[in-house]
């Protein structure tokens, strides 16, 4: 199994959940004893986080910086694990030059809408990713999805409780909240969790329509890379 490098750190309680998601993929594919070849870098995320609202333009250098000194690991492909950084590798893959698949999560989301023939998405994630278009843009015109954006208030609210998930705090009226937006939204095909910590507070079972776990699709993509499928 090739082996699978996790920039994560990003923040620390989802990456937790590219651990146990590859793991559980690994188990389901191979059986017995095995478990996913990973490589975690966790970096500090502190000073990539302050700079999202103020500065911006800051943060692909310092993502760029990361990324180089964890391809000195030799991993043999790379997963990113936050949704809103892909806006900052879109920014330096050029400069970068990899010589390894890095397996873009907006691409991850959009290969598996299309798999599964769903056309129109709720995007849900941080009031940048929601508001910013970098991700709605990419589904659009890559992949011809239609996306929809939750109103106003509603960004407010997901950010002030994605806040509280990136500090490990999970309550069970988060779900609830979740619950009943999407209910809201019951003419969309399938609802995109285009935040990793999104999917600490909400699941599949909790809803009837299709749930994109953008972690999932990420790490399914870079899981049949490792295997050779």
């Amino acid at each position: 199994m090739k082996m699978i490098g996790l920039l994560g750190g990003t923040s620390w309680p989802s990456t937790i959940e590219y651990y146990r998601i590859l793991n559980q993929l690994a188990q389901a594919e191979l059986s017995g004893f095995h478990s996913a070849n990973l490589l975690l870098r966790s970096i500090d995320f502190h000073e990539i986080k302050s700079h999202y609202h103020d500065g911006w333009d800051k943060i692909p250098l310092l993502l760029k910086k990361e990324i180089e000194a964890f391809i000195d690991l030799a991993p043999d492909c790379l997963l990113i694990c936050n949704n809103t950084l892909h806006k900052a590798f879109d920014q330096i893959e050029a400069d970068l030059r990899l010589s390894l698949p890095v397996f873009h999560i907006v691409d991850a989301v959009g290969h598996f809408a299309q798999t599964q023939n769903l056309k129109h998405l709720l995007l849900l994630g941080t009031k940048f990713t929601m508001e910013d278009g970098f991700y709605q843009k990419r589904l659009e015109e890559q992949f011809d999805l239609v996306v929809k954006i939750p109103s106003l208030l509603e960004r407010i609210t997901i950010q002030a409780i994605q806040t509280q998930l990136a500090r490990g705090i999970l309550k069970q009226e988060f779900r609830l909240h979740f619950v009943d937006l999407i209910r809201k939204y019951s003419a969309v095909d399938a609802v995109v969790l285009a935040c990793t910590e999104l999917p600490l507070a909400i699941h599949q079972s909790d809803v009837d329509v299709v749930v994109l776990n953008s972690i999932e699709c990420q790490c399914k993509e870079a899981f049949e890379f490792a295997i050779g499928n």
